[in-house]
């Protein structure tokens, strides 16, 4: 009797890992924002499965040394009980102070699915979690959200490009690319600029010496990509929006 291999064996734990971890649950929404003349900010779970399942659902903000209890906001319900084919509206309240009034503070919302006990010995469960960030937003910002990505400056500066964030609002750039007649840069893929955030970003090969354009994404408040671009220089330049 031939013995399976360890490489099949770990590619047959893999699928099943794959296949238990499936999520059942989806999100209404890629990012929540919480507007700071509202009273609350919202977002839909919906249970896509034919099981019932348990929701857990927390703010956490990525510092280890801080707990929920620091975070100023609630969820509620923290825990729901979701039956099959069912959606559950999550409310997300704000305590009053905690943040600064004077720009954007951004969160991390966690959703987690908890299965129903599965009957039988030796089954492995796995708690699948989501997470999307959550912004709250002061009201009487200086700009607006939709025109800070086009308030951000690009510069040649060494080998690399320096890029200033001078507004109150939190700007996602994606797929960052620099071309030139005889030169294009590896692709950068995202990264988030905070209010007044300067960044660094080490480009291997540019130069200011030769006319260059960069293009990047840049996610608005509704999950989507808009594309902008900008001639490069030692000089700083904006974004602009590339029509389609």
């Amino acid at each position: 009797m031939l013995l399976p291999s360890l490489n099949m064996v770990a590619a047959l734990f893999t699928v099943f890992l794959y296949s238990q971890a499936e999520a059942s649950i989806t999100l209404s929404s890629t990012r929540v924002i919480f507007e700071g003349n509202k009273k609350e900010a919202s977002v839909t779970v919906r249970n896509l499965s034919s099981d019932e399942i348990l929701v857990q659902s927390w703010l956490d903000n990525d510092n280890p040394g801080k707990t929920s209890a620091s975070i100023p906001f609630a969820v509620t319900p923290p825990l729901a009980h979701m039956a099959a084919q069912s959606r559950q509206i999550l409310r997300v309240l704000f305590k009053g102070t905690g943040v600064p009034t004077d720009k954007e503070s951004v969160f991390w919302l966690n959703v987690q699915e908890i299965p129903k006990a599965a009957e039988g010995e030796n089954i492995l469960q796995l708690a699948v979690r989501q997470r999307i960030k959550f912004f709250y937003r002061p009201s009487g910002l200086s700009g607006t959200a939709k025109t800070a990505t086009e308030a951000v400056t690009l510069a040649i500066e060494s080998r690399g490009l320096i890029i200033k964030n001078p507004t109150a609002y939190h700007v996602t750039l994606t797929d960052i690319q620099v071309k030139g007649s005889t030169y294009t840069s590896a692709p950068i893929r995202n990264f988030m600029l905070a209010p007044g955030e300067t960044k660094h970003l080490n480009v291997p090969g540019i130069s200011s010496t030769s006319s260059l354009t960069l293009t990047a994404g840049s996610i608005d408040d509704f999950g989507a990509k808009n594309v902008y671009s900008t001639s490069l220089g030692s000089t700083p330049s904006h974004l602009k929006p590339l029509k389609p």
